[in-house]
C-alpha cells in the first residue's frame, strides 16, 4: 500500500453543536482517537455501547473549509486538541471522510458515551483554543443529531476506504429496513475480514432519513463485499424501500479503529 501524506485535525464547533476529528490526510484522512492498537493476532467484532449496554450519543458533522484550507485546519487541530481527545474516555470514535469531489468538505461521524462526555470534549481548554484558531479557515459546519441503529466495528485494524450513504426510507418500510440493516451490519463485520466497520444511523428529527458509514480495509475488500452473495441479497431486499439514495465516495483514508466503547461478551 502506498504511503499517504497526513496532517492532523483536531475538534471543531459551530452554532448549536460541536464536532471533532484527529488527523486529516492531504489526499485522505486519518483518525486515531481510540488510543494505541492492542497487539493481538485475533481480530473480533463488537457493537459500540455505553457501559450500561445502551446506544451511545451519535451525531454527524459536515465541515467545509475555505478553499484549500482543510490541511491547515488539521495542522492547527493536531497542535491544540489531538492528544487531549485521545485521552477522553467518553469520546468513543470520530470517523470521517473527505469528499472525493470536494476536498474542502468532510463528513464526520461522532460517537460519545453520553451528553456529558460530549460536553467535556466540547468545553475543554484545548478545544476552545482550536475553535478560536481555526475560525478564519472555517467556511461552514453543519451538525445533525442522530440516533444509532447499528454501530458495529472490529476491535482493531485500519480502514483505507470510506463510503457514506444517505437514504430516504418509505416510512411504512422503516421498521423492516432497520431490522435488515442491523442484521447485515452485524453479519458483515463479523464474517467478512475486510469489512472494518458499519454504522447505521437515523436523523433524530426525521427518523426515516438514514445516514450510514462503511469502512473497508482496502479497495479489494470493498469490491469483495459488494460482490458477495449476502451483500447482494441485502441490497435486493432493501432497494425498493428507498425513496431516494445518495452515495458519497471519499478520498483514500487511513482510519485507525477506536477501541473505546466496545461491548465484549
Amino acid at each position: 500500500m502506498r504511503n499517504l501524506p497526513k496532517i492532523a485535525l483536531g475538534a471543531w464547533s459551530w452554532g448549536k453543536g460541536t464536532a471533532g476529528g484527529d488527523q486529516v490526510l492531504k489526499k485522505g484522512l486519518m483518525f486515531c482517537l481510540g488510543g494505541m492498537l492492542m497487539a493481538s493476532s485475533v481480530v473480533s467484532a463488537h457493537p459500540i455501547r455505553t457501559p450500561e449496554g445502551n446506544m451511545p450519543m451519535v451525531h454527524w458533522a459536515v465541515l467545509e473549509s475555505t478553499p484549500g484550507n482543510m490541511q491547515a485546519m488539521g495542522a492547527i487541530g493536531a497542535k491544540t486538541v489531538g492528544s487531549q481527545t485521545a485521552k477522553e474516555a467518553g469520546t468513543y470514535a470520530l470517523y470521517g471522510g473527505i469528499d472525493v469531489k470536494n476536498h474542502d468538505l468532510m463528513r464526520l461521524l461522532e460517537i460519545y458515551e453520553s451528553y456529558e462526555a460530549y460536553r467535556i470534549h466540547s468545553t475543554s481548554e484545548a478545544f476552545q483554543e482550536y475553535r478560536a484558531a481555526r475560525l478564519p479557515m472555517l467556511k461552514n459546519l453543519r451538525i445533525m443529531e442522530a440516533n444509532g441503529i447499528a454501530l458495529e466495528q472490529k476491535d482493531s485494524g485500519t480502514a483505507t476506504v470510506v463510503y457514506i450513504h444517505r437514504y430516504e426510507v418509505a416510512p411504512e418500510k422503516l421498521a423492516e429496513y432497520q431490522h435488515l440493516a442491523t442484521a447485515e451490519a452485524v453479519r458483515a463485520v463479523r464474517e467478512d475480514a475486510g469489512v472494518m466497520g458499519m454504522f447505521v444511523t437515523a436523523e433524530h428529527d426525521n427518523p426515516n432519513i438514514i445516514h450510514t458509514m462503511e469502512l473497508y480495509r482496502d479497495k479489494a475488500a470493498y469490491e469483495h463485499y459488494r460482490e458477495s452473495a449476502k451483500a447482494k441479497e441485502f441490497q435486493s431486499k432493501t432497494a425498493a424501500m428507498f425513496r431516494t439514495a445518495h452515495t458519497v465516495e471519499n478520498l483514500p483514508a487511513n482510519i485507525t479503529l477506536s477501541q473505546k466503547g466496545l461491548k465484549k461478551s
